[in-house]
């Protein structure tokens, strides 16, 4: 974490001339860097999922790279409180970290495991994912050693990514039935291309293909399987494809998974599905400076000041996670005015342009999120950046306060 400002032990003020930071008086964070995170909101979206979801379906609150970004506890606490069933991480240390906050939910490991973090999974009581053959057999030499695991058995539908082929199936069947200690407890694929249309005939081949493995399965004597598929999209567009639990991922923080996926809700009559984003980055104003007409700001020297301008640098970059393909194009909220960008985006540091706006040496500008009458949202950032949302509110790493509200 960045140090905190420090209050300057002197009677000077600062008059948005110098470096002097000093917090203003309404603020309760002496952070640089800050995400605050609307657990409200997160609640909120779940409980819609937990409102459209009929129960027996479980319900899974992905909460994987973070929680999205939004803090992995943060996350898991307020999809559990919105209504979630079970958390879905990708990785052995992501379960780790929620056993060691004292989440006691389900936890289902979608990511691939090797040999040894099976053995550190049951201990966890996690469930994990086999996606290959050889993750049966690594499942199976763990379980040999005593130690057994519940598993997901990942199909492939059509997103040749994860996932067992048919070709594959039997011989990871017989791997896994025939291991003691070894449970096939799921059955789960993936869609490749329901939210990036509105053309669903491949998805509805995909959930084709998913069912005759679940027959395939029921051949051989696994009829009670955890049966899933579905994605935000999916789950907001076709209950027809919930089946025994529904992945919430995206959409859980409040984000559509796209225009196109809007689009489609609103032919379906799911359209005024009222999610409510989480997120708030903010950062502190650390100099202000004067600029004369026709100097430059920046490296490569690529914005000019096309008169006498007043020069605001925030101590946030690409190394924070806040893209260099913003640059010159993105803006800042300070006191509720947007502030564009001048100038390249560097590893620690943007200049906004204050010219129009009385800024001083730590007042606050917000990256993402509202402020006043304005908003940025991850979906205007991910336009400029030729991107997703999802790239977007995963971007922020450890150099960033989060804090629940």
């Amino acid at each position: 974490m960045r140090s905190p400002t420090q209050k300057i032990e002197d009677s000077s003020r600062d008059s948005g001339k110098g470096d002097v930071v000093t917090p203003s008086p309404h603020s309760d964070s002496a952070y640089w860097l800050r995400i605050e995170v609307a657990t409200d909101a997160l609640r909120h979206n779940m409980a819609l999922f937990r409102a459209r979801v009929k129960k027996p379906t479980k319900l899974m609150a992905v909460v994987k790279a973070n929680g999205y970004g939004h803090g992995l506890q943060i996350a898991a606490q307020s999809f559990l409180a919105g209504g979630a069933d079970v958390l879905g991480v990708h990785s052995l240390c992501e379960a780790r970290e929620l056993r060691k906050g004292g989440v006691k939910a389900p936890l289902i490991i979608l990511g691939p495991v090797t040999e040894f973090e099976v053995v550190e999974a049951a201990n966890l009581d996690a469930e994990i994912t086999v996606a290959s053959l050889a993750a049966a057999e690594a499942a199976a030499r763990a379980a040999h050693h005593g130690t057994g695991c519940r598993i997901h058995l990942k199909v492939e539908s059509g997103v040749n990514r994860q996932g067992v082929t048919e070709k594959e199936l039997d011989s990871v069947l017989t791997v896994l039935t025939e291991t003691k200690d070894l449970q096939i407890v799921g059955l789960s694929s993936h869609y490749a291309d329901i939210e990036d249309t509105t053309d669903h005939t491949f998805a509805r081949q995909q959930k084709n293909r998913f069912d005759s493995y679940v027959q395939l399965l029921a051949s051989r004597g696994l009829k009670n399987v955890c049966r899933h598929m579905s994605c935000s999209a999916a789950a907001i567009l076709w209950e027809s494809s919930h089946f025994d639990m529904v992945r919430v991922g995206i959409s859980g923080y409040g984000i559509w998974p796209s225009r196109e996926s809007l689009i489609s809700a609103r032919e379906a009559g799911h359209g005024d599905l009222p999610l409510r984003p989480a997120l708030t980055w903010k950062c502190r104003v650390a100099q202000v400076k004067e600029v004369s007409a026709g100097e430059t700001v920046g490296y490569g020297r690529v914005w000019k000041a096309p008169v006498d301008s007043r020069i605001a640098v925030l101590p946030v970059g690409y190394s924070d996670g806040y893209p260099r393909a913003l640059s010159g194009r993105a803006h800042v909220l300070i006191h509720g005015c947007r502030a564009p960008i001048t100038g390249r985006i560097c590893m620690n540091l943007i200049m906004v342009d204050v010219s129009h706006v009385t800024t001083a040496a730590g007042d606050e500008a917000v990256l993402l999120g509202r402020q006043g009458h304005e908003v940025i949202t991850a979906e205007q950032l991910a336009d400029m950046m030729n991107s997703i949302p999802y790239e977007v509110i995963t971007l922020p790493g450890s150099t960033w306060e989060r804090v629940p509200i």
